[in-house]
């Protein structure tokens, strides 16, 4: 494409592009075709081809966007509607903006320029050709920096400061040397031409002419006719003059300073009715470019355009700060009813920590109070047990010394009376650990002898079979007999445990 864009060209041409299923392919391809067929100079009226491409790109793909409304801009030019023309160079400058390609904003900062220039806004076509220049300048693109300081000397010209458009132009004369193309060199001679037929110097005007190449252009051979027969008859040398606007056989943009040269021969050679049949000519094409010029100025759309786009832009803000708000109120919502689920799930777990604590407090103080009892309880036992063990050790002593009868008779009185007393106290003390069992088995069962109710206690008090046959004088099978008695005095069954039973008594 840009090295031999007539190759691109025929390979383009031989794809058929109805093959192509993907929206993305046939937008591909009519973005190359109208790039080709640009490159190769051929003017394409017709819109429908590259509109494909720019009703398919966007900014997620601005460069190829910015190419895509380019091309339609020019399309828009070659039909002669300057309005769509304005408004795709205004969108491709908008995609351009957002690309780091220094070319292609130059191809669209030139391409403004130009139609400023058409409109007679030469100001505001030298800053855009400047703009053009310096983005070229940063692409390292020889050809179109060239071509962008012809542009920037049309614009001093057209403004009348010809040393200015002197020096562009021969700026871009040096700078043109290595490219040898004969349609650049002549388009810079023939401005140089302009120039110095303005400043009235129309020898040195035809001395530039004479250096215009021959290009097989006829656009710009033509050009060189017209010029050449301008200075003729300016000279007064209209024979030549008529030799050189013959040679020009179709002027095309040049057509209403073509008639109007004629219009100036005829005027000098008295012929004034040929003089005014172009003159009528001049007149109505004057009036038909003027219907086809822009209502409004190009300036004037840009602006139009760039508020229209910013009040979008400032209606999306709002609109995307409104959202933003409303996100933001949900967001502060729903922060503030998770802290309150997680304070009152911290009020909650503190409840239960307290009531946990609370419980082991509880529990902490049932067992001290416990202990305490145990504590007083084996002090009790301890008392009992001190004093059952001193009672116990008396009485064998005594037991042993029961040898004769008479110490027996002598004796059988006293020992009684300490036996009933130490018998009384120990179950007294039973009594104060076991709330009164002695009392209360008397009650329950009036059967109970004393014995039965001592027996009892001492079983309660955890005192085994040997230590009771002790306290109670007798043999450990007396006690065993005793126990099956009890049961039946108790009204227990077999399988009933006496202990237990005393326990839950």
């Amino acid at each position: 494409m840009e090295t031999a864009p007539d190759s691109a060209l025929s390979i383009l041409k031989a794809i058929k592009p109805e093959k192509y299923k993907l929206k993305q392919n046939r937008a591909l391809y009519a973005l190359l075709m109208s790039q080709a067929l640009d490159k190769n100079e051929i003017k394409v009226e017709s819109d429908s081809l590259i509109k494909i491409a720019t009703a398919y790109y966007d900014e997620n793909e601005p460069i190829r966007a910015a190419y895509a409304y380019l091309y339609l801009a020019r399309c828009e030019k070659n039909q002669g509607n300057s309005r769509n023309q304005a408004m795709a160079l205004l969108k491709a400058q908008d995609f351009a903006s957002k690309c780091n390609d220094p070319k292609l904003q130059g191809l669209v900062y030139t391409d403004k320029a130009d139609m400023y220039q058409s409109q007679d806004n030469n100001d505001s076509c030298i800053v855009y050709n400047k703009l053009g220049l310096r983005a070229f300048q940063k692409a390292s693109d020889l050809r179109n920096s060239v071509l962008t300081l012809i542009g920037i000397g049309c614009g001093e010209r057209l403004n009348d400061r010809y040393d200015s458009a002197t020096y562009y132009y021969s700026l871009a004369e040096k700078m043109a040397a290595p490219l040898h193309e004969n349609l650049i060199t002549s388009s810079i001679y023939r401005n140089l031409s302009v120039v110095a037929y303005k400043q009235k110097n129309f020898k040195l005007a035809l001395q530039y002419l004479r250096l215009v190449p021959i290009t097989n252009d006829t656009l710009y051979d033509y050009n060189k006719w017209c010029l050449t027969g301008r200075m003729f008859v300016k000279s007064g040398q209209l024979d030549s003059a008529r030799i050189y606007l013959n040679k020009v056989k179709s002027p095309g943009v040049m057509i209403v300073d073509y008639y109007k040269l004629w219009q100036e021969l005829y005027e000098k050679q008295g012929r004034l009715a040929e003089s005014l049949y172009y003159a009528k000519k001049v007149a109505v094409l004057k009036d038909s470019i003027q219907n086809q010029e822009l209502n409004t100025s190009f300036a004037g759309m840009e602006k139009k355009y760039r508020f229209e786009r910013l009040s979008v832009e400032n209606k999306n803000l709002i609109i995307e700060n409104k959202q933003n708000g409303i996100i933001l109120l949900v967001a502060l919502l729903l922060l503030s009813v998770l802290c309150i689920v997680l304070l009152f799930w911290r009020i909650k777990s503190n409840k239960r920590k307290l009531i946990v604590q609370n419980q082991m407090l509880e529990q902490e103080r049932s067992l001290n109070e416990k202990e305490k009892e145990n504590n007083l309880l084996l002090q009790q036992q301890m008392k009992m047990q001190h004093l059952l063990l001193k009672n116990v050790e008396q009485y064998r002593s005594r037991a042993i010394k029961r040898s004769s009868a008479s110490d027996v008779e002598k004796t059988v009185g006293t020992k009684n009376s300490k036996i009933d007393t130490f018998y009384e106290e120990l179950m007294s003390h039973i009594d104060l650990t076991h709330r009164n069992i002695s009392s209360r088995l008397e009650a329950a069962y009036p059967n109970l002898t004393k014995r039965d109710i001592l027996i009892c206690c001492l079983l309660l008090a955890n005192f085994d079979t040997g230590m009771i046959a002790t306290i109670l004088e007798v043999q450990s099978e007396s006690i065993n007999i005793h126990r099956g008695r009890l049961r039946k005095k108790l009204n227990l069954q077999n399988q009933d445990n006496l202990l237990q039973f005393l326990r839950s008594f």
